[in-house]
């Protein structure tokens, strides 16, 4: 798919792919849209860093570099691409092709940060998804309690929900959740912030309705996970537009995890020693302290929310860059949308973060030069549609149908609806081929999750 997103939209692209398949050598490729793929540079796979984050220490962003020579041959062919024909307008695309072993975990952004031009990682699918309305629902979460001294969270949640506020362009609500011994500081610093609500910590427990557990139909219990349950019971059945955690990440065999603690209600700090719990039960014999959530679970509170972008943004101190990378990119892999990985150690005053954002949701011109804090995957034409195959002359799926459309636009969209929309996009995105034209038995299919969706909608609104 992502060979077709750039053939389609017509982008200067960087590709890097293991030479023959085998994982000694790496190569990198130049190509405009459908045009000629053109090898200019090769290295051993060890010169760039350790490729292997299967177990052992810990492969931090510093560990990796580009030898000289690649970077002098990409210096000298990469302006011979021109520039892009979607924003930013000197982006350089990167695409990852299979088999790629663990090549998706490498900070390339920064790596390629010497080229002056903003890297964006091509998506998986041809589909985006449609905004619920031209208002912003956002979820801002710190669940990180243990602290080595670098990590501010309550300054650094609140300084992003200013920024949220500020540079997207369109009415935003930030929803801001931290742990209990953040809370009290984290309210004085947002105390004459309009739209943004602190929930308080102490209270997450009432939040979530009794006996709810997994596989229960209340989209907070499908989570598994105190923090995500106590924000899908918080928005009591509002959707979401945004999910944005910050912390810690966390790599174990290849696979990228956050690390939250394991109730919002802690009132203070922790060790930076574990134990810890989670999909892999990392732990000790002690009473942990906290868990890393993994990207199934986080696509599936995501989803769930009605949520359409995810952004996971690293303390200074981050544990590990890759497992955010990693996070991120199983998520674009699995549905339509936007998604971040986003370095606070190279971006301390969120600058970069603040340029993408003011790009992506106010449509400014504001993304010039490289971003070596941002990794993002996005569709040239972030939530926009071409207008072929399924998609209406503006740009939508033609599935998404009136009722549907009308309280998508509407404040507090219902997470039902919202989240049906999201499902009907990916399987869309899944099921139709725009190189072969649409299935009629899945075009039939899709119909009927769509008269689905459109009867709850009615119903919502009270239309016949």
């Amino acid at each position: 798919m992502a060979t077709l997103v750039r053939a389609e939209h017509d982008l200067p692209t960087l590709r890097i792919a293991y030479r023959d398949g085998g994982r000694v050598a790496v190569r990198f490729w130049l190509v405009r849209g459908s045009g000629e793929v053109e090898l200019v540079a090769e290295c051993g796979a060890s010169e760039l860093g350790p490729l292997d984050f299967r177990g052992g220490e810990p492969a931090t962003d510093d560990q990796f570099s580009l030898p000289s020579d690649v970077l002098y041959y990409l210096t000298k062919q990469v302006p011979t691409l021109g520039g892009s024909a979607s924003p930013p307008d000197n982006a350089l695309w990167l695409e990852l092709p299979s088999p790629r072993g663990y090549l998706h975990l490498v900070p390339w952004e920064q790596l390629l940060a010497p080229l002056g031009r903003p890297v964006v990682r091509l998506p998986n699918y041809t589909v985006r998804p449609r905004a619920q309305s031209n208002t912003l629902e956002v979820a801002l979460c710190a669940g990180w309690s243990v602290v080595s001294g670098q990590f501010d969270a309550a300054g650094t949640l609140a300084g992003l929900a200013r920024l949220w506020r500020e540079a997207t362009g369109v009415p935003t609500t930030v929803h801001v959740f931290s742990d209990g011994w953040v809370f009290e500081r984290l309210t004085t610093l947002l105390a004459d912030e309009e739209a943004v609500i602190a929930h308080d910590p102490a209270r997450w427990e009432a939040g979530v309705p009794p006996g709810d557990a997994v596989g229960s139909t209340h989209p907070a219990a499908t989570a598994d996970n105190a923090w995500l349950e106590w924000m899908g019971a918080a928005l009591r059945g509002s959707a979401l537009d945004v999910v944005h955690l910050v912390g810690h990440g966390y790599l174990s065999g290849g696979r990228g995890a956050v690390a939250m603690s394991v109730t919002p209600s802690r009132l203070e700090e922790q060790p930076a020693e574990g134990p810890w719990v989670g999909e892999d039960d990392w732990a000790g014999d002690a009473t942990p302290v906290g868990e890393f959530v993994g990207a199934a679970k986080l696509a599936q509170f995501v989803s769930g929310q009605g949520a359409w972008t995810f952004i996971a943004s690293g303390a200074p101190d981050n544990y590990s860059g890759a497992a955010l990378r990693e996070v991120a990119d199983a998520l674009a892999i699995n549905s339509p949308g936007i998604t971040i990985a986003h370095d606070l150690a190279l971006d301390p005053d969120t600058d970069q973060l603040r340029r993408v954002l003011q790009l992506v949701y106010a449509g400014q011109d504001s993304v010039g030069t490289a971003q070596p804090g941002i990794s993002c995957w996005a569709h040239p034409k972030f939530v926009e549609y071409p207008e072929e195959h399924l998609m209406t002359r503006s740009g939508h799926s033609v599935m998404v149908q009136q009722a549907t459309q009308d309280l998508l636009v509407e404040a507090h969209t219902p997470t039902s609806v919202a989240a049906a929309t999201r499902y009907l996009e990916s399987l869309q995105a899944k099921w139709i081929r725009t190189d072969t034209g649409p299935d009629p038995d899945a075009v039939t299919a899709l119909r009927r999750v769509s008269d689905l969706v459109e009867r709850r909608a009615r119903e919502l609104r009270g239309e016949p």
